[in-house]
């Protein structure tokens, strides 16, 4: 059984005059379904900054982490970790008619909140709805023997469950996209988890490092380029 939510519909309509959200990578606009069974319901149009709007792989990229992340969290409510369901919102590739552009089409998600980070923050509250979305992260790494840590999660919570979108993968091999840290990633991570009451104390970890890599944010940080060491620094050239 596949925990996902998606947009169900054919037509939307996106009110472009003012940015409802605006994250590291994306802008978020909101709109409305116009056609289909989600008629009449809210939904978000996401963006890509710097111009990519019209470069297909960012779209298949993200798509691709999508994909794994519903894996990720399909195994999680297989393993009967929490009783409480994880959704994940399934964003879709949509165009503006006018412009040709592309854009990330999903429902809308209410009570909107941020449960962890790529760098390994996390509200420090205590709440049993907090400590299992910590738990998700946790099993992640356990559950693909320490090659992948599903992070970044956000959304929604819900009376009986949770609803996900926009997660983050990091990997080994840093293969999963720009808020892939790698294993420096990873290992700030871990160097931040507190393991809660919804994490087995038999699950895989890191070897614990003295110092994190990166510095705890709450919002996505970004992988950095590799430095070219054989060529001349950007400041030598005359603007």
């Amino acid at each position: 059984m596949s925990f996902s939510r998606t947009n169900n519909a054919t037509k939307v309509a996106i009110d472009t005059n003012k940015i409802f959200a605006s994250g590291t990578f994306k802008n978020v606009w909101q709109g409305d379904y116009t056609d289909g069974a989600r008629k009449g319901e809210l939904c978000v149009a996401k963006e890509f900054k710097s111009g990519s709007v019209f470069q297909s792989h960012y779209f298949e990229e993200e798509l691709e982490i999508i994909r794994h992340s519903q894996a990720i969290i399909d195994a999680f409510a297989a393993a009967g970790v929490i009783r409480a369901r994880i959704l994940l919102n399934i964003p879709e590739v949509w165009v503006y008619d006018e412009t040709g552009e592309n854009i990330l089409v999903e429902p809308m998600i209410e009570n909107f909140e941020k449960f962890n980070s790529n760098t390994g923050w996390a509200p420090r509250t205590g709440d049993a709805w907090s400590e299992a979305m910590q738990a998700l992260s946790h099993f992640s790494y356990h559950d693909s023997n320490q090659k992948f840590l599903l992070c970044d999660l956000q959304g929604g919570s819900y009376r009986d469950g949770y609803i996900l979108t926009d997660p983050a993968i990091m990997s080994r091999t840093k293969t999963c996209g720009p808020a892939d840290l790698g294993p420096d990633g990873i290992n700030s991570f871990f160097h931040r988890h507190r393991c809660g009451r919804f994490c087995n104390r038999k699950w895989l970890k890191p070897a614990m490092v003295k110092q994190a890599r990166y510095a705890a944010r709450r919002g996505t940080t970004m992988a950095l380029l590799p430095t070219r060491q054989s060529r001349m620094p950007l400041t030598s050239v005359r603007e």
